[in-house]
């Protein structure tokens, strides 16, 4: 028999093993795919097309799935090559030298990878056309066709392929210091880490508290926070043993009633603390983005009309723009079965970086108080300091400004800042707002020199929610009598329901595509852990076996096998509970983002994927012991 034939048997043997690779980096592949197609998507993209509110929901979820697959396929990589060392060291044993066996290695590797490779394109594929033919259809997104990104293609087969390759060179290089009697006996071997300290788990837990102090205690300082917490988890997963063995000296009785438990996890531990890790996290993003999810729609929806205190509205530059008659609007809100509850007209002037109002004007339309000195000014930030965002502009005030004029140059001091969104977000209006009193304005308007005049036409209606089609008509009103080019949206029509209708859509595919990487992210936690026991399960079939054997009954050891299962599927969803509470509140409740809302929300969703995810360990546990029976008892 050659060694070609030897290699091929092995293959046939260990058949089960290869598939479980190839669906796992298959999954992987189709996800990473999918999410990099849809950020290519140049119609998706477009600010012009699609709302960047929306589109730009999806780098997010692509960068975590990007750092999600550096971290995945060399894990499975090393996992499945660590299941291979037997099989080497028996090859070698036989007579094959070191390169044989390296090319081997490496053939099988490469072809496992083209097949992976190939197999997850298609998949993704269809997962993208899936979510693009979604957010078509169900969403109402219609102005995006549905097509495949070839770039997204050659971008997901060179990361692929060279996460592929670096971690094939390393393995090979580990395998190359081992010896043929270390590669023989590694199956038998515990993948315990030899180097660990309860000092250092100590120094993790420390960290991990420093950075819940750091995030009720200091402003924005989350990002650090995060480094500490990921440090943390990092030293107390990767030193669990040291605890372990904490707790079997200072608890020896209650070790001894669970010695089964306590020492297979021990002795597992080194196999388990990268997963242990990896699901944390992944766990914790599941748990953020369905609080997000929850707190975000409601938020969004409010904002829309709080950025929108006019139903409609639209601005105009003296000059050649002919505004419509309040006949022509009256008119049009009586074709669409509504009626007109407040017409304002306010007035301003501004240049190419101020828009400058009377605090008159603002007064009374607003129902205002606001006053400002001669000679003085008071700075607008167009916003609500509670809608959820950083606005890092709200220390950049201007304090002071001068006017040119015929008689030469006027000096403005700033008087105070107020926060407001005003007349709302109106295109034709700068970011830079002024408010001046009366006599200022007028000489403002009357002696500058750079600055245009301009009006503010605002309309509330009866039913606002039934002012599509008025608002629609207006503006193309407005472009047909002004001439008004495709994509110049300076004198575009402001509405409620526009942004009403852009919020919704937005937050109903935020809520859609966080579900979508959500159940994405939950099948990677859940199929990390599958490929781990999967890896083992030879291994313990026979451990099992021999337990039966010395006299534990079934009973004993299908409870073992569910505690077992029940630690691998509970610790990491248990810690990563912990530490979501604490960024939940920080992002959403200390943003104004409705503070008790994100800890029931929070609360809500730990509960229910806690319960979820013990309820599919249950049964995975279930169909492990069945698996083990039928082979051995």
């Amino acid at each position: 028999m050659t060694f070609s034939e030897i290699v091929f048997k092995m293959f046939k043997a260990d058949a089960k093993k290869y598939k479980l690779f190839i669906l796992c980096n298959l999954f992987s592949i189709a996800i990473l795919y999918s999410f990099i197609s849809i950020a290519l998507n140049g119609q998706f993209m477009n600010s012009s097309i699609v709302d960047p509110m929306i589109s730009h929901n999806i780098y997010a979820p692509t960068f975590l799935v990007i750092v999600f697959m550096a971290i995945f396929i060399p894990y499975a990589q090393s996992v499945f090559m660590k299941t291979r060392q037997k099989d080497y060291g028996i090859l070698l044993t036989l007579g094959m030298t070191e390169n044989e066996v390296t090319k081997s290695v490496i053939i099988e590797n490469f072809i496992m990878c083209t097949l992976s490779l190939i197999m997850g394109l298609v998949a993704g594929t269809f997962l993208s056309l899936f979510f693009l033919g979604f957010a078509r259809k169900v969403i109402g997104i219609y102005n995006i066709d549905i097509n495949i990104s070839l770039k997204a293609y050659e971008l997901t087969a060179v990361y692929v392929l060279a996460l592929f390759a670096i971690s094939v060179i390393i393995n090979i290089f580990g395998m190359a210091k081992s010896t043929i009697l270390d590669k023989i006996k590694y199956a038998k071997k515990a993948e315990s880490a030899k180097h660990y300290s309860l000092v250092f788990s100590c120094i993790g837990l420390i960290l991990t508290i420093s950075a819940f102090v750091l995030l009720f205690f200091c402003k924005n300082i989350g990002l650090i926070s995060f480094i500490f917490c990921n440090l943390g988890s990092f030293l107390i997963f990767f030193n669990g043993e040291a605890i372990l063995e904490r707790f079997k000296n200072k608890h020896y009785k209650s070790y001894m009633k669970n010695v089964f438990l306590f020492s297979d996890t021990k002795y597992y531990y080194g196999k388990n603390k990268k997963i242990f890790l990896v699901n944390t996290w992944l766990f914790f993003c599941i748990l953020f983005f369905v609080v997000l999810s929850s707190v975000q729609y409601p938020s969004m929806l409010k904002y829309s009309s709080t950025y929108h205190p006019f139903n409609m509205v639209y601005g105009d530059i003296k000059g050649d723009f002919k505004p419509l008659e309040n006949k022509e609007i009256q008119a049009i809100v009586h074709k669409n079965s509504n009626s007109i509850t407040a017409n304002y007209t306010v007035s301003f002037v501004r240049n190419n970086t101020f828009t400058i109002f009377c605090v008159d004007d603002v007064n009374k339309t607003l129902k205002k108080n606001y006053k400002v000195q001669e000679n003085s000014f008071i700075y607008v930030h167009p916003y609500d300091i509670n809608d959820g965002y950083a606005h890092e502009d709200i220390n950049s005030n201007i304090p002071n400004f001068n006017i040119n004029s015929k008689q030469g140059e006027r000096k403005f001091m700033r008087q105070k800042v107020i926060v407001n969104p005003l007349f709302g977000q109106v295109n034709c209006i700068s970011q830079n707002i002024i408010l001046v009193n009366k006599k200022d304005y007028e000489w403002i308007r009357k002696n500058n020199i750079d600055f245009y005049v301009g009006t503010l036409h605002l309309y509330n209606f009866s039913d606002w929610h039934n002012s599509n089609g008025i608002v629609n008509e207006v503006w193309n009103k407005l472009v047909e009598r002004n001439n008004i080019k495709s994509g110049d949206d300076f004198y575009k029509t402001s509405s409620r329901i526009e942004a009403y209708n852009t919020a919704l859509r937005s937050s109903n595919f935020l809520t859609f595509l966080l579900i979508y990487v959500d159940l994405l992210l939950y099948f990677s936690a859940i199929i990390m852990l599958h490929y781990k026991l999967r890896m083992e399960y030879e291994e313990e079939k026979g451990k099992y076996f021999g337990l039966y054997k010395i006299g534990i009954e079934e009973v004993d050891i299908k409870k073992m096998i569910s505690q077992k299962i029940l630690v691998l599927y509970g610790i990491s969803l248990i810690y990563a509970i912990i530490i979501n509470f604490g960024f939940s509140f920080y992002f959403f409740g200390s943003h104004g983002w409705y503070g008790i809302q994100s800890i029931l929300a929070t609360f809500v969703a730990s509960t229910v994927l806690l319960g979820a995810h013990l309820g599919v360990g249950r049964m995975y546990s279930n169909a492990y012991y069945t698996g083990i029976l039928e082979h051995n008892f």
